[in-house]
């Protein structure tokens, strides 16, 4: 095998590929990609054995071939190389010469046979989202993702429609202190889909990917796999094997007290009132009565920190905490100019939601303060 690219169309797909190859492998091969060329292109394969991506580019082809060679080596490689390089692939005996300009690197190969392939994806459900529909999904839910192992059904977003009469598609993400939730119209062929929990890693390849597309993506779901099918690069995925919760009994639907505030002065308060929180905490007091909102901090250890605010509030006063790093992750989603919160009391989850962002709400559970 031997082709020839230039550095900047080699770089694109090497860096997805090695986001999704581990560093550190018990089995060897997984640290490698999988590189195939055929008369006037190369695709670039990559797993974990949870999720594979295929990357495909032009290029020179001088004689076809296949071989697997460490991605992160290799990405490192072309990282550092001069822009504007034109590197050349060969494959000599058992080994793989990459060379640009000067520099000339020689580097060992394992066994294609030895790659493995996933499954190919059963047949499911095919549908197609414009990307900047699939990143507003992806964008207002992953944040609220949890991290922790042991509930493994919340480590991902939950994709799905609301129910039979819905005209919605809708993505979900908790981590049992807030929640996040987004809609889109449900596109053709989606209507009858199963709903499913992408992993968090998948999540994040996908908006990647949707960075350098325009246009659709095609989305292929089955009962244990989701294929994502960009013009250049296909990321197939296995799903979360786990039951979703009921994440409607959580969101609120009496929640009388509303707070409207400029989103910019309730992010930039936030941030440096909390300045003086412990890190472990964060918790900042939001008290509330006639149009002005107070933002109160206390820290035996770095002092304490108050600051007042004008906004639209006529209900009765309240006082309620709630981790200020998580409303600044909540306000940072928020594409207007105004933020709302709907409140019920002290003790009861917070609705906040973007009065100009249809189908996109988020809930708070509040804190002790």
């Amino acid at each position: 095998m031997k082709f020839t690219i230039d550095r900047s169309s080699f770089l694109k797909p090497l860096g997805h590929i090695y986001s999704v190859v581990e560093r550190r492998n018990t089995i060897p091969i997984l640290s490698n990609v999988l590189i195939e060329s055929d008369a006037s292109k190369v695709s670039f394969t990559a797993t974990d054995m949870d999720m594979d991506i295929v990357e495909t580019v032009g290029c020179i082809v001088s004689s076809q071939g296949k071989l697997t060679v460490s991605a992160h080596t290799l990405y490192d490689i072309v990282r550092k190389l001069p822009d504007g390089s034109e590197i050349q692939i060969e494959l000599i005996d058992l080994n793989v010469e990459v060379s640009a300009g000067k520099s000339r690197f020689i580097l060992p190969t394992l066994p294609v046979d030895d790659y493995p392939i996933m499954t190919e994806i059963e047949k499911g459900n095919e549908f197609s989202l414009e990307a900047v529909d699939l990143a507003n999904l992806i964008d207002n839910t992953k944040f609220a993702i949890s991290s922790e192992e042991t509930r493994y059904y919340l480590n991902g977003i939950y994709l799905h429609v609301p129910d039979i009469k819905s005209d919605k598609l809708r993505a979900v993400a908790t981590d049992g202190h807030r929640l996040a939730q987004a809609e889109v119209p449900i596109p053709k062929g989606a209507e009858n889909m199963p709903g499913v929990i992408l992993p968090r890693k998948a999540v994040g390849e996908v908006r990647k990917l949707i960075d350098s597309t325009d246009g659709l993506v095609t989305i292929i779901i089955s009962k244990t796999k989701a294929k994502f099918i960009f013009p250049t690069s296909i990321l197939t995925t296995k799903l979360i094997d786990g039951s979703f919760p009921d994440y409607q009994r959580v969101v609120p639907k009496e929640n009388l007290n509303k707070l409207l505030v400029s989103n910019s002065h309730f992010s930039k308060a936030i941030d440096r009132v909390s300045t003086v929180s412990m890190e472990k905490s964060r918790a900042v007091k939001l008290s509330l009565s006639n149009n002005v909102l107070l933002l109160q901090v206390n820290s035996h250890d770095l002092g304490n920190a108050s600051e007042e605010l004008d906004v639209n509030y006529t209900s009765d006063p309240i006082d309620i905490g709630f981790n200020a790093r998580y409303l600044l992750d909540i306000s940072g989603q928020i594409q207007g100019k105004d933020i709302e919160l709907s409140l019920s009391d002290s003790a009861s989850p917070a609705l906040i939601t973007d009065p100009d962002q249809e189908g996109v709400i988020f809930v708070l559970m509040p804190m002790r303060v």
